[in-house]
């Protein structure tokens, strides 16, 4: 009976509503009505069309790389469904923007230091080459070699076509230099290259230039100088479907537990002014460099067996096509 007395009573009020309306003049009846659609259109339109209009020009500002993350966030409503994940799709996009900015600025600072270290470069290189003609006309192959293979190395390291090399390159580098090391070191080491006959298009994909040579550089002095005789250098190349590891190896001396612990610690670090002369630097300013290029997924890893050898891993993207540089 409550319900029932309920329901008359509101039934009651909406016939007197009505009632009332009728009364009204129909001009003011007009005007009502139109009040009301106008803030019906108006609630629509703050409610759901502006959130989606400012959230797809955040979304075009953030594909474009063209906002930071606090622009983009201030501008969206913090009460819509899509703020978490425009939050992530913005520090996605202001990361990569970060990370290829950082490796241009890398990029030209490393430059910049081999330009101020260079003397007369090309005229040193043409000296080699004349070097190795006198040579050739005196009958010493052995000196021509030598030049050759250093007026290489040289024209190698200052040339200015580019970040990336393929691994053939990289190799047929690293092939001169160990050839100037075995002649300065009377023979005492030796290089193999080591890769499956499945993986040989591996030659072909693209690396960042200049990141072996010092690796093996290291391998010479920090590991296998102290050797009388029998020093070696392994390069190892591995393939998988999105990976390429190169990892360098030698049979010198090793190091202990601890030792290895710092120096993977040094080389992961941020700061890069904390190293020393030699591993110190160079390990740490690859690594740096391979994430700048290509994200904290690769880099450069270390194993070591004290008296045994050491193995540099470096971890890159395979067949990573060429950025703009």
């Amino acid at each position: 009976m409550i319900f029932i007395a309920a329901a008359i009573n509101c039934l009651l009020t909406i016939t007197e509503l009505i009632l009332c309306l009728l009364r009204i003049p129909h001009f003011i009846l007009f005007i009502v009505l139109g009040v009301v659609e106008l803030i019906r259109m108006g609630s629509f339109y703050y409610l759901v069309i502006r959130p989606l209009t400012i959230f797809e020009k955040a979304l075009n500002l953030c594909i474009n790389n063209d906002i930071d993350s606090e622009d983009a966030l201030y501008k969206v409503p913090r009460n819509t469904w899509f703020i978490n994940r425009i939050k992530i799709l913005v520090a996605k996009c202001s990361n990569q923007k970060i990370r290829e900015n950082s490796a241009i600025v890398f990029d030209k600072q490393a430059e910049l230091t081999a330009l101020q270290s260079q003397i007369n470069p090309h005229f040193l290189c043409n000296t080699l080459e004349s070097i190795r003609g006198q040579a050739l006309l005196d009958g010493n192959i052995e000196i021509a070699k030598m030049m050759e293979a250093l007026a290489s190395f040289f024209r190698y390291s200052i040339s200015r076509r580019g970040n990336f090399v393929t691994l053939r390159d990289e190799l047929n580098n690293i092939k001169n230099y160990m050839m100037i090391q075995s002649y300065r070191f009377n023979n005492r080491f030796s290089l193999e290259i080591i890769i499956e006959e499945d993986d040989e298009k591996a030659y072909d994909y693209l690396i960042p230039r200049l990141i072996l040579q010092p690796v093996v550089e290291n391998a010479i002095y920090h590991g296998l100088e102290e050797l009388p005789e029998g020093g070696k250098v392994v390069i190892e190349v591995t393939l998988t479907e999105n990976i390429l590891i190169l990892t360098v190896s030698d049979n010198g001396k090793g190091m202990d537990s601890k030792t290895l612990s710092e120096l993977n610690a040094r080389i992961h670090s941020a700061d890069m002014d904390k190293g020393d002369n030699g591993t110190g630097i160079a390990l740490p300013n690859i690594h740096k460099r391979i994430q700048l290029l290509f994200g904290e997924e690769y880099g450069v890893n270390i194993y070591s067996t004290l008296n045994q050898g050491t193995d540099v891993e470096i971890v890159l993207p395979a067949n990573y096509e060429r950025i703009e540089e």
